[in-house]
């Protein structure tokens, strides 16, 4: 079935009571955006909507009035927390962590025992949206019975910096889920933490792995890598964004062949390619590296100099030629 176009504010009001589901669904998303100066009227239909009998309605009301902060359906969400309809339960956790980050976050860490792993993996997602200071109560999750949510706990501690976690997440370095495993391995990774380095070295062979193994191990700046890292790099057939990845770790490490292999794939004929290795010229400063973006701009795409100008901006500092090519791509921007 073709869903219904997106109402206007007055017909979104309106289909508050429509008779078909699919109307009163598409009114609590565009009750979502409502007029600067109409906001109550919107939170009010919400809440007419948010006592839908059909679960999918709930569900796009919760998530609308988490959209605007509304504080008035606080006590509304909290009771949501028991809907029968799955996505509506979740979505009115995520909708009180937007509500509420302060008042609902003692009632969003208190599902992180609730029987239903659902309503785990919300609240980990939640707490993680609410900051830093909420790892230890996600950390409880990397002891989690359901390998989702576990798996979701050690990225939200990776993401979030929780150094202070690291001896949780290196404890699922043992995980029975060779998934969450390798989870462990990249977040440690993040925190600068070397005890998953042997994990992310056996991921190097993995085709949906390698790329956060190759990255991580340049971060770690992993010297028992230099090996593998550098097949991948040289390896022809494999994919340029990958070989780039591995470039990453070489040049990270020292050794003067991923610069090589960056300037190659900078010239690459594949565009998203050739953007990643742009980028990386400016992450890791290689301005030797300026003429070769140089040649590459000049064929590139309109939209592709912005990718151009971030990189041209982080080596502007330490080059004469970055500085002078970035003051060229700029004119061309404004002669357009």
């Amino acid at each position: 079935m073709i869903p219904p176009l997106a109402p206007k504010f007055e017909a979104a009001l309106r289909d508050v009571r429509a008779q078909q589901p699919r109307f009163r669904g598409a009114a609590a998303a565009r009750l979502g955006e409502p007029p600067s100066d109409r906001r109550d009227e919107a939170v009010q239909g919400l809440l007419v909507l948010a006592r839908d009998d059909i679960g999918s309605v709930r569900e796009a009301a919760y998530e609308a009035l988490g959209v605007l902060a509304a504080i008035e359906a606080l006590d509304t969400l909290l009771d949501s927390f028991g809907d029968q309809h799955m996505g509506a339960r979740q979505a009115a956790v995520l909708a009180v962590g937007r509500v509420a980050p302060k008042e609902g976050a003692d009632a969003i860490a208190a599902l992180l025992e609730d029987p239903r792993p659902e309503m785990r993996f919300s609240a980990i997602w939640t707490l993680s949206y609410l900051g830093p200071g909420h790892t230890d109560r996600i950390a409880a999750g990397v002891g989690d019975q359901d390998e989702e949510v576990r798996l979701l706990a050690v990225q939200c501690l990776g993401e979030l910096g929780a150094t202070n976690n690291a001896d949780a997440i290196a404890g699922l370095l043992e995980d029975p889920s060779d998934t969450v495993r390798f989870s462990a391995a990249t977040s440690l990774a993040a925190l600068g933490d070397t005890r998953g380095a042997a994990t992310l070295r056996a991921s190097l062979g993995w085709p949906e792995r390698a790329f956060p193994a190759a990255i991580a191990l340049g971060d770690l700046e992993d010297r028992d890598s230099l090996g593998a890292l550098t097949q991948l790099a040289r390896h022809r057939w494999r994919s340029p964004i990958l070989r780039a990845a591995a470039a990453r770790a070489l040049v990270r490490l020292g050794d003067p062949a991923g610069v090589d292999v960056i300037r190659s794939i900078v010239r690459s004929w594949r565009i998203e390619a050739r953007q990643y290795a742009v980028q990386l010229v400016g992450e890791l400063g290689l301005t030797s590296l300026v003429p070769d973006l140089a040649r590459a701009f000049r064929r590139s795409r309109k939209a592709e100099r912005p990718v151009y100008e971030a990189a041209l901006e982080q080596l502007e500092p330490k080059s004469p030629e970055a500085k002078a090519l970035l003051a060229s791509l700029r004119q061309a921007n404004q002669s357009v």
